[in-house]
């Protein structure tokens, strides 16, 4: 079946992922003059003028560019092809046209990495390569080499690819410590923005710890702690560096407010998280999160004059879990948590994201206001359920979980059958097709189980095709895969 090419369109809303390749480019001509050959104030004591050519980074840029790679990702999305039960009926009953085929689509992404290890190791953004067949890493001096996914992360943004036959003179980067970053630090950005080639711009860090708290692109990174930046960062940027006036990566370029509401408004991942992220992939290729076992909300001054207490910004504890270490260490509801394993918090999505990035196992000093008392606890952390770094099950980009016999029973399956839908990866194949809370009911008319289902999927992988039915609410619909 024939292929068509189908590019990534730029997100809508307000904020855009930056991974695909734009088809068209227009120029704003600047005034010639409008450009300044002083150096930036305080250049100086960031990095010292280099080789006596004051007021250039150049010697910087030379520095560290052979380290930034380019990276195209493709991927071939079979489309599931959507039957009522009606037309299905009329179909097989009385042979009334032909049965809806599945699809096959051709998918690229162009973005950004960089190297952080000379046996090839690629740190880069999970949507530049998410679900990948292929992956094409190009160096700065044009060589083009194979690679694979190593392990990838979506609720940070952060993947891991190896190079399939790394050369001998890779140039990898040096990692800095993105928790001394300051605000107001002088910093480079390094990528391919569309399409272009290699491309360095500056500015400086504009804030630390945003929290968007909305949707890039297609999808919701679920933990955010991003560095704000003025430097230009465009599509293609996503997955590479940014680096400090030292020649160090602080992080990783991710997103931008769409250009049309505002202008070099970029956001690039901590590199310490990032690094925690990758160094979990490569030693195990999962990631486990720490565990606390509380809900809440942010701590406003008016849930403050609603407690009768004096407002400090944190996280308010609405429901502590039983079992959890949360209750272990004595937490209780209407606490307000205001620093956890030395990080300030003053939102509940703050707190999600820093225990989010602990270990399992890890203890962690807690400080919390209880009825306006200062208190103090240390919480061992447990470990969050799913763990690995895609996941659960998953099938046609979609995450699966078993479910229980008392559900399989009210659907009519024997226990140990049906698979519910938790997740949909955005740009998978059942987007758009499948929801979550959607039932996979029957396969080829027998109950589905996850053993069956790996079967079908190495079937399909190689040409056949297969019905897959499809509970959602009261309601059954087949598909054609």
């Amino acid at each position: 079946m024939a292929e068509r090419h189908r590019p990534l369109a730029p997100a809508g809303g307000w904020i855009r992922f930056l991974p695909s390749l734009s088809l068209s480019l227009s120029l704003l001509l600047l005034d010639p003059g409008a450009a300044s050959a002083a150096p930036p104030p305080g250049a100086a004591a960031s990095a010292p003028a280099p080789a006596g050519e004051y007021g250039t980074v150049a010697p910087l840029v030379d520095r560290v560019k052979a380290s930034v790679v380019t990276i195209q990702s493709t991927k071939i999305i079979r489309r599931p092809a959507m039957e009522d039960p009606w037309s299905r009926l009329l179909r097989e009953q009385f042979g009334l046209g032909p049965a809806p085929r599945a699809t096959r689509e051709r998918e690229e992404a162009l973005g950004s990495g960089f190297i952080v290890d000379r046996s090839g190791l690629v740190l880069t953004n999970n949507h530049v390569v998410a679900g990948a067949d292929e992956v094409l890493v190009k160096l700065g001096d044009n060589r083009q080499l194979g690679a694979k996914v190593l392990g990838s992360d979506p609720a940070t943004d952060v993947a891991v690819v190896k190079l399939d036959k790394p050369p001998h003179d890779l140039q990898a980067v040096t990692l800095g410590d993105s928790d001394r970053v300051r605000v107001g630090d002088y910093v480079l950005a390094i990528g391919n923005p569309l399409g272009l080639g290699q491309t360095v711009t500056m500015g400086i860090v504009s804030a630390k710890n945003r929290i968007i708290g909305e949707k890039l692109g297609d999808v919701d990174p679920r933990y955010e702690d991003f560095i704000q930046t003025d430097a230009a960062i465009n599509q293609g940027n996503s997955g590479g560096p940014l680096f400090n006036f030292r020649g160090e990566v602080i992080g990783i370029n991710s997103a931008i407010i769409n250009p049309s509401v505002a202008m070099n408004v970029g956001f690039a991942i901590p590199i310490n998280l990032a690094r925690q992220i990758a160094d979990q992939i490569r030693a195990s290729g999962r990631v486990a999160r720490g565990y606390l076992g509380v809900g809440g909300e942010d701590f406003t001054a008016d849930r403050a004059a609603e407690l009768g207490i004096a407002f400090v910004p944190g996280a308010l504890v609405n429901v502590v879990g039983r079992g959890s270490p949360a209750e272990a260490a004595g937490l209780r509801p209407n606490d307000v948590i205001v620093e956890l394993g030395g990080k300030s918090i003053d939102v509940y999505r703050r707190l999600t994201a820093v225990v989010a990035m602990l270990r399992p196992g890890e203890k962690v000093k807690v400080t919390y206001l209880r009825q306006g008392r200062r208190l103090e606890t240390v919480a061992t952390l447990g470990a969050q359920g799913g763990g690995g770094a895609q996941g659960g099950s998953t099938f046609l980009g979609v995450t699966l979980r078993q479910i229980d016999a008392r559900d399989a029973a009210a659907l009519g399956l024997p226990g140990g059958d049906g698979l519910q839908v938790t997740s949909v990866d955005p740009r998978g194949p059942a987007s758009g097709v499948l929801e979550e809370g959607d039932v996979l009911v029957l396969l080829d008319g027998r109950p589905v189980n996850l053993k069956r289902l790996k079967a079908t999927e190495e079937r399909l992988s190689q040409g056949h095709h297969a019905s897959l039915v499809i509970q959602r609410g009261t309601s059954r619909f087949a598909l054609r895969l």
